[in-house]
């Protein structure tokens, strides 16, 4: 299958929206809600823009999204940087294929040579 994975464009917000909200529509454990988290964390400081990525097929349309952020891990006195995973969404159509593994593996590549 052919698939690009780059950087989500500010202007493909709604469109990356759209896919979020068709992927988790039919998981019995989503609250349908995954799009708005996405929302919030662009408006937040937590936002890498370098780490939110999608795939396009080769009709040039928004197949899938990850979204790393920034976090900080607190235990008692360590305070510790990191990032997480929030969330990995496929289009139904173009689930079950490896893309999203696809998706995790450049996202973490990305991370490891910018953010860690």
């Amino acid at each position: 299958m052919d698939i690009l994975i780059r950087q989500e464009l500010t202007e493909e917000y709604k469109t990356t929206e759209d896919v979020i909200k068709k992927a988790f529509l039919n998981e019995r454990y989503s609250n349908k809600k995954e799009h708005l988290l996405v929302n919030r964390i662009r408006k937040s400081d937590a936002f890498i823009p370098e780490l939110s990525l999608v795939t396009i097929n080769q009709n040039k349309e928004i197949v899938g999204h990850i979204l790393l952020s920034k976090i900080t891990i607190v235990d008692n006195d360590k305070v510790v940087d990191s990032l997480t995973l929030a969330p990995v969404a496929i289009a139904p159509l173009y689930q079950r294929k490896g893309i999203g593994s696809l998706l995790i593996q450049d996202a973490l590549k990305k991370a490891k040579k910018n953010w860690i």
